[in-house]
């Protein structure tokens, strides 16, 4: 198990208790340091800096006790933002009835509603009421668009 992962194990139930889900763990280098970049959501309302704050100190707790990083290293926990990208299905899945962008492998960026994600793949409502399936392995990149008419971006 790499580094990722057994933060990712440490990290999730600590986020959880605090009531954000962990979406990612990175362990990076830039330059000269190591980074250990923890991505947070609180469902359903903004992630406030408070929440970072608190899954921060949660987490460098326990990663000090057990201390299996053989190398000096920075914490940093953030929120996903609002525009950040989905890669996962449960990315996807959360991010049902919110605007999305998706850039399939083939063809151009399409935006519209995530109606539906699922193993089988995306529904998007386009703009018009068209609808639009495509499989998740077709996708080659994708994100999550502000709604700047309704309140939240939620349809």
């Amino acid at each position: 198990m790499d580094i990722e992962e057994r933060v990712l194990d440490i990290a999730r139930p600590l986020a959880a208790a605090e009531g954000v889900d962990l979406l990612d763990v990175r362990f990076v280098r830039e330059g000269p340091r190591r980074v250990l970049r923890l991505t947070i959501e609180r469902p359903g309302a903004p992630t406030a800096l408070a929440d970072c704050e608190a899954v921060s100190r949660a987490v460098e707790r326990v990663l000090d006790t057990v201390d299996f990083i053989p190398e000096r290293y920075s914490l940093e926990v953030a929120s996903a933002g609002l525009t950040r990208p989905l890669r996962t299905l449960p990315d996807f899945v959360r991010a049902v009835g919110t605007l999305v962008r998706v850039t399939p492998r083939e063809g151009g960026p399409v935006t519209g509603v995530l109606r539906a994600a699922g193993e089988s793949g995306l529904t998007l409502e386009l703009p018009g009421g068209k609808a639009l399936s495509l499989p998740l392995d077709s996708v080659a990149s994708a994100r999550k668009e502000v709604d700047l008419f309704l309140p939240g971006g939620k349809r």
